[in-house]
């Protein structure tokens, strides 16, 4: 094989890995920006992760990890345009003394978790 046709192909196969690098990238921008929405492409077969349902009261043993608990506060923060946001920014001060999730014991999130299910909720 030539050296041309050899960097020939070499460039196609840099071409398509641009191309699959760049639909990843959509796909990953689609996800994150539009909760409601489906990513165009899949850049990688994971099993997807739903959004944990808020705690039940027959369910007083229910733990949550941290990244279960970033998820409900993302999703009521988002919710009806960002109406919640300082809301649930307010709560996650109160467990957290410097205001961010990291600050949050984790014995905490269960009840912040509560507290977090009752906004918009009320009257």
């Amino acid at each position: 094989m030539s050296k041309m046709s050899e960097l020939s192909m070499l460039l196609d196969d840099l071409i398509d890995c641009g191309r699959k690098l760049t639909e990843t990238a959509q796909a990953l921008k689609d996800f994150y920006s539009s909760p409601d929405k489906e990513p165009t492409a899949k850049p990688a077969p994971k099993s997807k992760k739903k959004e944990p349902e808020p705690i039940k009261e027959e369910d007083p043993a229910k733990t949550y990890t941290k990244e279960d608990v970033r998820a409900i506060l993302s999703a009521k923060a988002n919710e009806e345009d960002g109406r919640f946001k300082a809301d649930v920014k307010a709560i996650v001060k109160k467990y957290g003394n410097g205001g961010s999730l990291t600050n949050v014991d984790a014995k905490d999130y269960l009840a912040l978790v509560e507290e977090i299910g009752k906004i918009g909720n009320a009257g």
